[in-house]
C-alpha cells in the first residue's frame, strides 16, 4: 500500500510541476521493482486519472461556462477552445505515429535521467526570456503559436521530457506570460491526459486485467495523485507569479544525477 501512496505522490507532484511525471514514475517503478508491464499500465492509468480530476477541479471556473449556451457566446472563450483543439492535433499525430518508439524508452530509466536534464535546460531557456512578453492575452494567441505549443507537448511524450514544463516553457519562449502559459498548458492537459488514458484502457480491455490487479491499492493511488496534484497546481501558480521557474531546472539537474547514481548502484534495470 505504501508503494501506491508514494507513486501517487510522485504522479501528483510531477504531472503539473515542470519536472516530468512519466520520467519520475519510470524511475520510481524501477526502484520499487514493479516489473510487470500490465500492472504498471493499470497503475499509470489510475494515477493519471487522479491528476486529470485535479486539473478539472482547478480549472473549474474556466470549464464550467462551456457547459452552458451563454458560455459559448463569448468570443474569447470560443477562441481559447479552438486553440486548445488546434494545439492538440500535433500532439495526437506525434503520439499515435511514434507510440511504439516512445514506449520502448520507458524500459530505460537511465535514458529517462538524461531527458530530465534536457527538460532542465529548456526551463532555464524559458526563464531567461520571461521578461520578453509580447502575447499577454491568451484569447488573442495566433494559431501558429498554439500549434507550436502543441508540438512541444507532442515531443513531451518522451519519458523524462515534462509535458507541463515543455508547454509552459514553449509558451514563455513565444512571449506568453508564465501564468497564462501555465493556464494554456493545464487546459491542453485535459484532452492529452484523457486521450492517453483511453488508449491505455483500450489496451488493457483487449489483454485483460493483470493477475496482480489490486482495486483498493489502485484507488489509494488515484486519490493520492488527485489530492497531491491539486496542491502541485497551486504551488506552480505561486512559483510562476514570482517568476522563479529556474528552481525546477536546478532540481531536475540534481534529480537526474542522483537517480542515475542510485540506479547504477542498485543493480536494477537501466
Amino acid at each position: 500500500m505504501l508503494k501506491y501512496i508514494i507513486l501517487g505522490v510522485v504522479q501528483g507532484l510531477t504531472e503539473f510541476l515542470p519536472v516530468s511525471s512519466s520520467g519520475h514514475l519510470t524511475i520510481a517503478e524501477a526502484l520499487f521493482h514493479l516489473e510487470s508491464p500490465d500492472a504498471n499500465l493499470t497503475l499509470d492509468i489510475c494515477l493519471h486519472l487522479g491528476t486529470l480530476l485535479a486539473v478539472v477541479w482547478f480549472l473549474r471556473a474556466d470549464l464550467l461556462p462551456y457547459i452552458t449556451v451563454a458560455g459559448w457566446k463569448d468570443a474569447g472563450r470560443r477562441r481559447v477552445a479552438f486553440l486548445v483543439f488546434a494545439a492538440s492535433i500535433p500532439t495526437a499525430i506525434i503520439g499515435l505515429s511514434l507510440k511504439d518508439t516512445f514506449e520502448k524508452m520507458f524500459a530505460s530509466p537511465s535514458l529517462v535521467c538524461l531527458f530530465l536534464a534536457v527538460t532542465g535546460v529548456l526551463l532555464l531557456l524559458a526563464d531567461s526570456r520571461k521578461a520578453m512578453v509580447s502575447q499577454p492575452v491568451l484569447s488573442e494567441l495566433p494559431l501558429w503559436k498554439a500549434l507550436l505549443i502543441g508540438l512541444f507537448q507532442g515531443i513531451a511524450i518522451t519519458p523524462g521530457i515534462s509535458r507541463s514544463g515543455s508547454t509552459i516553457a514553449g509558451g514563455m519562449l513565444l512571449g506568453i506570460p508564465g501564468v497564462e502559459a501555465a493556464r494554456f498548458s493545464f487546459l491542453l492537459s485535459i484532452p492529452a491526459v484523457g486521450g492517453a488514458a483511453l488508449l491505455q484502457a483500450r489496451k488493457i480491455m483487449k489483454a485483460g486485467l493483470p493477475a496482480d490487479f489490486a482495486p483498493s491499492e489502485l484507488m489509494v493511488g488515484f486519490l493520492t495523485s488527485a489530492a497531491v496534484g491539486l496542491l502541485a497546481l497551486k504551488l506552480l501558480q505561486f512559483v510562476l507569479e514570482r517568476q522563479k521557474l529556474s528552481v525546477f531546472a536546478y532540481y531536475l539537474f540534481a534529480a537526474s544525477i542522483i537517480a542515475f547514481s542510485i540506479l547504477s548502484l542498485s543493480g536494477g534495470p537501466r
